[in-house]
């Protein structure tokens, strides 16, 4: 409600919230996710749990966190679409979801991104671990990406000494991060 998404679901920390969200987006593994270097170490290992590739692109001075400009020229120099699909002409490799980190709870410049994200076919997620009680034009963090994840660690704004949490406007994303986090049980005719 806070966050202004309709799905949350809960994760065992800030790192499993990310790596939950790569895996509902889709990242798989070989692909590549657009990040930045300045970040905490979990958000390039959830992006190497997926065996996938951080891909890193310079910050903004203004507000620490993902450029927009530097997003824009990386996509216009090195990215061809292909069957609906964003790929690295250097690379050969599918960029499948870009994953900014809201530093210090500076918004990242989302809107732009997202714009860009979208005419490239690739999905925003945001990392918004430092994000609590931060909003970009009238909207909290969390709740402008694709999908976005969470931290509660004993570091964070609102902390529970542990703890994430994934949030999403999509019902397929939340259905798969539930499944995912509680043990991915599949139902079956016998008891």
């Amino acid at each position: 409600e806070k966050v202004g998404v309709k799905y949350a679901v809960a994760a065992v920390n800030g790192t499993s919230a990310l790596h939950l969200a790569l895996d509902v987006a889709g990242v798989e593994s070989g692909d590549e996710v657009l990040t930045q270097p300045l970040t905490f170490v979990a958000t390039c290992n959830a992006i190497l749990y997926q065996n996938a590739h951080p891909v890193f692109i310079d910050i903004s001075t203004q507000t620490l966190s993902l450029s927009a400009e530097k997003l824009g020229e990386f996509l216009s120099n090195s990215v061809v679409i292909q069957n609906g699909q964003a790929f690295n002409k250097k690379s050969g490799r599918r960029i499948k979801a870009c994953l900014p980190m809201h530093t210090f709870g500076h918004p990242a410049e989302l809107s732009e991104i997202k714009e860009l994200c979208d005419a490239y076919k690739i999905t925003l997620i945001e990392d918004a671990a430092e994000g609590v009680g931060s909003y970009y034009k009238g909207k909290h963090l969390g709740g402008v990406g694709d999908i976005s994840a969470f931290s509660f660690n004993g570091n964070k704004i609102i902390t529970c000494g542990g703890g994430g949490m994934v949030v999403t406007n999509n019902p397929e994303m939340a259905i798969k991060a539930k499944h995912l986090s509680t043990v991915a049980k599949i139902p079956h005719p016998y008891e």
